[in-house]
């Protein structure tokens, strides 16, 4: 399932995974009102947030999400198929040169210190995404689809669970639990994803999860992920 990440890599997260487990339980997808009611602008903002990424897909090479993270390579260079992804935030960090041509959905998150991932998902027609899981439990993963296929049938499982999307409409989960995604059409889709910071651990256990996020962005700034980000 990750079978290219660096072996020693892969065990940690894993174990890390296991670590998190055994701390908080919640199902594969959660109540979107509950843990992320921001996302009630999004949804009245669909359309110009959508109109804004139309705008740097018209004028821009949105990069592939295994020129951003390599790692990454088994679920986006799979199948000779596109997953564009264009970033604005990353793991806290603001990609200026990125979100300076999105300037009204940068606006909508000013103060939301707890969204920490920015970014749009581009999916070609017929793109396949792999089962895989997400490293880290102390997020949690939210869309909002701004582009759905008319024809055929689009959607994401999350631990056996199928989820089509809709536009504008939101959708959260833990995707630490395995996920794939099928665009079984000849239409792209586009998506904002975020991944907002998790606000249900107890004392100790923030402590823990503070120091292992500092972690992640010490990896994403030593990786030179900021730099592979941005787009010209």
């Amino acid at each position: 399932m990750e079978a290219n990440r660096n072996l020693v890599a892969f065990h940690i997260i894993e174990s890390m995974r296991k670590f998190y487990d055994s701390f908080v339980k919640n199902p594969a997808y959660l109540d979107v009102k509950t843990y992320f009611p921001e996302h009630k602008i999004l949804e009245q903002n669909w359309q110009v947030i959508h109109d804004e990424i139309m705008q740097v897909i018209e004028e821009s090479e949105i990069p592939e999400f295994h020129d951003l993270d390599s790692g990454q390579e088994f679920i986006s260079n799979n199948d000779q198929k596109a997953w564009n992804v264009f970033v604005l935030k990353l793991y806290g960090f603001w990609i200026d040169e990125n979100a300076e041509r999105c300037p009204k959905t940068r606006e909508l998150f000013k103060g939301w210190d707890h969204v920490k991932t920015i970014n749009f998902s581009i999916l070609a027609p017929g793109k396949y995404i792999p089962p895989h899981r997400g490293p880290y439990k102390g997020i949690l993963r939210y869309q909002i689809a701004l582009e759905v296929p008319k024809n055929g049938e689009c959607y994401i499982i999350v631990d056996g669970k199928r989820y089509h999307w809709k536009a504008g409409e939101s959708v959260l989960f833990d995707d630490t639990y395995t996920h794939e995604v099928h665009n079984n059409t000849n239409e792209r889709r586009i998506a904002l994803l975020l991944d907002v910071k998790r606000k249900d651990f107890g004392f100790v256990m923030r402590i823990f999860d503070w120091l292992y996020y500092k972690l992640f962005q010490t990896v994403i700034v030593l990786g030179g992920g900021l730099n592979k980000s941005k787009v010209y």
